[in-house]
């Protein structure tokens, strides 16, 4: 009898509700009773979202907006709990940047998998999750790893197919978008608020504010995501990172769950040439390169492409903004083309700072 009613105590403090916590997210703070949901959110891979920068690199370059992985994946988070996404969808939403290395989009150079169809921190997603110890959460829960994978058949509102709004897509555009000044913030929660996923599509009723939504991608896509320049610091940080790997300063389990700043410290002060090289051409990227003619290029860099095409609900049809806004459809195409046609750009270093895969 002793023993089962220790058993019994035991059950009931693990699967019983803790007291509600406000939790604070870009759209508002959220009131949340899920024990699973609180110790995901304290657990040490998500807190160390916190010093990931959403941008990667373009933080130290371009963009030096205080935006971190930890301040998306909660906004996700909190756009699936506002529209009524089951628990295991907020999960997942909450939980599918946690495995982005530092810098974010970097690991895709580190680890070669730049311009493929599945980026790195999505290749070792599961795996990460197992290896850090949320996986151990998850199972005191009684959810699985598999359970929650960020995977559009398991979870179309946080996933879709570009250019098709996704909770993902729409979180990182309107929290960017007030970032620049594309949004107001009132504007943003207008937006949020219009937002409905209906039979399997998110749609809005607002073509003025989705156009506004929808340059700020346009824009990021030409001037920081797509970018010859974040394209060439990106990978000039990678291979500077490597170089500290071969040297013994750093090692791979600090890619994978160190954090952006004391890694960039590390490389900026270090003493070895050519990581110091490097990290000029990151820092100067600008005065490294030039745009030119294809027939004169060292180089052909092609971006992808990441404007949005959202879906307007009118007169009871979901209708593409680009058949809507001939104007915005007309810059849609030109900023697409763009990226298919590539930069072409001729380098002021030599072309050995450069992987082979870019040559």
């Amino acid at each position: 009898m002793n023993s089962l009613f220790k058993y019994l105590i035991i059950f009931f403090l693990i699967n019983s509700p803790l007291n509600a916590v406000q939790i604070a997210t870009f759209y508002g703070s959220l009131e949340v009773d899920e024990p699973v949901l609180l110790k995901l959110i304290e657990s040490p891979s998500f807190q160390r979202l916190k010093y990931i920068h959403q941008y990667g690199v373009a933080y130290y370059t371009t963009h030096a907006e205080e935006y971190t992985r930890y301040d998306h994946s909660l906004g996700v988070f909190a756009i699936l709990r506002l529209k009524n996404a089951s628990l295991e969808e907020q999960i997942a939403g909450l939980l599918h940047d946690v495995s982005h290395t530092v810098f974010s989009h970097v690991g895709d150079w580190i680890f070669g998998k730049a311009h493929r169809e599945c980026d790195y921190q999505t290749s070792v997603h599961s795996l990460f999750l197992e290896r850090y110890g949320v996986g151990d959460i998850l199972k005191k829960y009684h959810f699985t790893i598999e359970q929650i994978l960020p995977l559009q058949h398991l979870f179309p509102r946080l996933e879709q197919k570009a250019p098709a709004l996704c909770a993902d897509r729409i979180e990182y555009n309107i929290q960017g978008a007030c970032y620049q000044g594309f949004l107001s913030y009132a504007e943003a929660m207008e937006l949020l608020a219009d937002l409905q996923f209906i039979e399997g599509d998110w749609v809005s009723t607002n073509p003025v504010l989705m156009a506004k939504l929808a340059r700020f991608s346009l824009m990021m896509t030409q001037q920081c995501w797509g970018s010859a320049a974040n394209h060439l610091s990106s990978e000039w940080l990678a291979k500077a990172i490597l170089r500290a790997v071969d040297l013994g300063h750093i090692t791979f389990e600090t890619i994978h769950f160190g954090i952006d700043q004391t890694v960039w410290d590390l490389l900026l002060h270090s003493a070895d040439p050519m990581i110091q090289k490097l990290m000029r051409g990151v820092l100067e990227t600008d005065s490294h390169f030039e745009f030119v003619d294809a027939a004169q290029a060292d180089l052909i860099i092609k971006g992808k492409f990441r404007g949005i095409d959202p879906l307007i609900l009118w007169r009871g049809k979901k209708t593409p903004l680009t058949q809507m806004d001939a104007v915005f459809c007309k810059d849609y195409q030109s900023v697409k083309e763009k990226m298919e046609k590539g930069w072409s750009v001729k380098i002021y270093e030599p072309l050995e700072i450069l992987s082979e895969s870019s040559k």
